[in-house]
């Protein structure tokens, strides 16, 4: 378990009250950006270790993240740093329950820090979800064309870090939406029997 105190408490508290089927409101993701804003998975720049390579937008051009259901609206769309395409969100494979469209983004390799999207915050941690509904942190468990230090040598993450990303996955879980995603993604690593590293923060 964690506890978190004063202002972020009063709000995280706030907003989990709400049940699931809410949407996400702009100024749900400003907190959310908020709360993440200084948080890393290492004391020292884990970019250093990799060349940055989830920065880069890949041999090809073709890296990048996808935004979750309006978090857009923390981008003018004109950032010199982002390169933005809208896609389908079918085909893409999303759940039916996502917006037109999504918006796939390719950094260009340097970004302002703050305003980094959440799932660059959340790397290299995604969430699943059991069927009881109890929340997990794992490993990320995509494939990606480079080898996330992270995850292949098993370094250590701070405390801080895992604490900070589960809050965040607690209060994105109310969105309808996201949630839909993370039990669609949680039952496909059953059914292909991708093992899971669970990463838990220590009291």
């Amino acid at each position: 378990m964690f506890a978190l105190k004063g202002e972020f408490a009063r709000v995280f508290n706030a907003i989990i009250r709400n049940t699931p089927g809410t949407i996400l409101t702009p100024k749900d993701y400003q907190y959310l950006y908020y709360l993440t804003a200084e948080s890393t998975p290492l004391r020292e720049d884990c970019g250093a270790l990799c060349g940055r390579a989830c920065c880069q937008p890949g041999r090809d051009n073709d890296l990048g993240i996808y935004l979750f259901p309006g978090e857009e609206v923390m981008f003018n769309h004109r950032e010199s740093w982002l390169i933005w395409e809208a896609q389908d969100p079918i085909e893409q494979l999303f759940p039916a329950s996502w917006p037109t469209p999504v918006y796939f983004v390719r950094c260009t390799g340097s970004c302002p820090r703050k305003a980094r999207p959440l799932a660059c915050r959340f790397f290299p941690l995604t969430p699943h979800l059991q069927r009881d509904g109890n929340l997990w942190l794992i490993y990320e468990t995509l494939d990606t064309p480079y080898g996330c230090p992270l995850i292949t040598d098993n370094l250590p993450l701070q405390n801080t870090f895992i604490k900070t990303v589960a809050a965040a996955w607690q209060v994105m879980l109310q969105d309808t939406r996201i949630r839909d995603f993370v039990e669609e993604e949680s039952r496909y690593r059953e059914v292909q029997a991708i093992p899971l590293h669970i990463i838990e923060a220590s009291e």
